[in-house]
C-alpha cells in the first residue's frame, strides 16, 4: 500500500512537471491590432471598387469614396474617424457618409493610422517628474495617454490627408470640408490652427478632444484659431474630456473674434440613431451657408 502512495505521487509530480513545462513552451501571441481588423471589415463587407488609394510615403493607403448622389454636385467632404473608429461601426459616421452622398458631397474616409497609446511614456513620466521637482507648488500628473503617442498619430494622420488632399483635382468655386471625430477632430484641429497653405472651407468636429490632460486644456484655444468655418458639435453625455471644456470654446472664439464659430450640442448619446439624423441636420444647414 505504501509503495502504491508513493507510485501515485511520483506520477503526481511528474504530470506537474510536464504541464509546467508545456506552458513554459508556449510562447506569447499578441493580439491583432485594431486597424488590421477595421481594414479586413472593410475589405470583406465592401467591394473593391469602394475605394481609392492614395500613396504616402511609398506605401498605399486605401480610402473609401463615394461620389454624390443628388442632381447637382455640391463639394467635397473629407472624414477622419476617430482613433481605432471604425466606419462601419453603429456610430452616425457609416450613415453620415451616405446621407452626405445624397446631399451632394462626394465623400472620402481617411482610415485612422494606429495608435499606440504607451509610446515614449516613460520619457513623458520623466520629465513631468523633473518639472514637478523644479516647482515645488505645481504637481504634474502622469497622463494615461503621453503626448509623444498623440504626435505620433497626429503626424500620421496629418500626412495621409496630405497625400488624399494633391490627388483631388478641387474646381475654383467647389467647397471642401473636413467632418473629423474625436481625437482626430482635437488633433487636426491644431494642425489647421498653424495655418498651413491649403483650400479648406470648413471644419466640423464632433466631440472634439485631446486623450491627455495637459494637452486638451489648450485646445479650446486651438479650436478658436483655425481659419475655415467652424461648427463644434458634441452631445449631452459626451466625454469628460469634452464636456470640461465647453464653455471655454465659446470664450476663445469670443476672444480671437471668430465670429464663423458654431457650437450645437445633441441632446443624448451618440449611439441613439436620432442623434444621426440630428447630426445630418446640423451638418447639412451649416455647409448650406458657405
Amino acid at each position: 500500500m505504501k509503495h502504491t502512495i508513493i507510485s501515485h505521487f511520483i506520477i503526481f509530480l511528474c504530470t506537474i512537471a510536464a504541464f509546467n513545462n508545456h506552458c513554459l513552451a508556449i510562447e506569447h501571441i499578441a493580439p491583432v491590432a485594431k486597424v488590421e481588423v477595421i481594414e479586413s471589415d472593410l475589405s470583406y463587407w465592401l467591394p473593391s471598387d469602394s475605394f481609392i488609394t492614395i500613396k504616402d510615403d511609398d506605401r498605399e493607403i486605401p480610402v473609401l469614396f463615394s461620389e454624390y448622389m443628388s442632381g447637382n454636385k455640391r463639394g467635397i467632404i473629407v472624414m477622419l474617424p476617430g482613433i481605432e473608429q471604425s466606419p462601419l461601426q453603429g456610430n452616425g459616421l457609416s450613415y453620415l457618409r451616405e446621407a452626405l452622398n445624397d446631399d451632394g458631397y462626394d465623400t472620402y474616409v481617411i482610415p485612422s493610422p494606429g495608435f499606440n497609446a504607451n509610446a515614449d511614456l516613460m520619457q513623458d513620466a520623466i520629465a513631468n517628474t523633473a518639472k514637478s521637482e523644479s516647482s515645488a507648488t505645481r504637481q504634474t500628473a502622469i497622463s494615461a495617454i503621453s503626448e509623444s503617442a498623440l504626435n505620433d498619430y497626429k503626424t500620421e494622420l496629418v500626412a495621409r490627408f496630405d497625400a488624399l488632399y494633391k490627388t483631388l483635382a478641387l474646381r475654383e468655386h467647389e467647397h471642401i470640408a473636413i467632418v473629423a471625430f474625436g481625437n482626430s477632430a482635437g488633433l487636426f484641429a491644431e494642425y489647421l490652427a498653424t495655418l498651413p497653405k491649403i483650400r479648406v472651407d470648413a471644419l466640423v468636429t464632433v466631440s472634439a478632444q485631446l486623450a491627455n490632460p495637459n494637452r486638451n486644456k489648450h485646445l479650446a484655444a486651438s479650436l478658436s484659431l483655425v481659419s475655415p468655418a467652424l461648427l463644434d458639435v458634441f452631445y449631452s453625455y459626451d466625454n469628460p474630456a469634452v464636456l470640461h471644456t465647453i464653455k471655454d470654446r465659446r470664450r476663445w472664439a469670443k476672444r480671437n473674434s471668430k465670429y464663423d464659430y458654431r457650437q450645437r450640442e445633441l441632446f443624448g448619446q451618440n449611439s441613439q440613431q436620432n442623434q444621426h439624423y440630428r447630426l445630418r441636420k446640423e451638418l447639412s444647414g451649416f455647409l448650406r451657408q458657405l
